[in-house]
């Protein structure tokens, strides 16, 4: 489990693995976060919705980026990817296990990043179990030897949700109109997403 993050606004309790702020145009507090378990499930809703995604793995010299396509199984707190032998991404991994994975709906302004820890295998049962008619396209089937099956166990995650665009058009409005401060945004982190 991931060491839990202090936040201005976070519970007394140290045992708390959540702190909810809120994104607004002035610093304003939020007005009613949203829970512990509400903020996980939408995470894990949104990073199964929001596909592709972008990879993020590090080394010494420091992060490369690359767009993936992202298998959410939220029952085996997993995140699995397909890739074969010849990407730098297996060299990296092995390196430094610890990535990110992230997703963005701007026009619903959702935005997710998960972090974990991933492992590289060849798994042919696995890839057979998270195939897609697209995979052909670039790996010809499960059971290619060179495919390997990249499995993300998340650590941690934040979230930053605007799916409610109405009620944040109105509260820009209002701010321009009345000078009301207003929330448009709320963000939250967890340092677990159990399944």
């Amino acid at each position: 489990m991931a060491k839990a993050m202090a936040f201005a606004n976070a519970p007394a309790d140290p045992g708390t693995s959540f702190a909810p702020r809120a994104f607004a145009a002035h610093g304003n507090p939020p007005e009613a976060p949203m829970s512990d378990p509400d903020v996980i499930d939408r995470i894990w809703t949104l990073a199964d919705r929001l596909d592709p995604c972008m990879f993020v793995t590090g080394d010494g010299d420091g992060q490369r980026v690359r767009p993936v396509y992202a298998r959410v199984r939220r029952d085996e707190g997993a995140i699995y990817i397909l890739t074969d032998t010849k990407g730098c991404k297996l060299d990296r991994i092995a390196a430094n296990p610890n990535v990110s994975l992230a997703f963005s709906d701007e026009r619903a302004n959702d935005y997710v990043v998960i972090n974990g820890t991933a492992q590289a295998r060849h798994d042919p049962a696995k890839a057979r179990e998270v195939w897609r008619l697209t995979d052909e396209t670039f790996f010809k089937s499960p059971d290619n030897p060179d495919l390997r099956v990249i499995t993300v166990r998340p650590t941690a995650a934040e979230l930053w949700d605007g799916s409610n665009l109405l009620i944040s058009g109105a509260k820009m409005l209002a701010e321009r109109l009345l000078g009301a401060k207003t929330q448009l945004v709320e963000n939250a982190r967890v340092d677990r997403l159990e399944p």
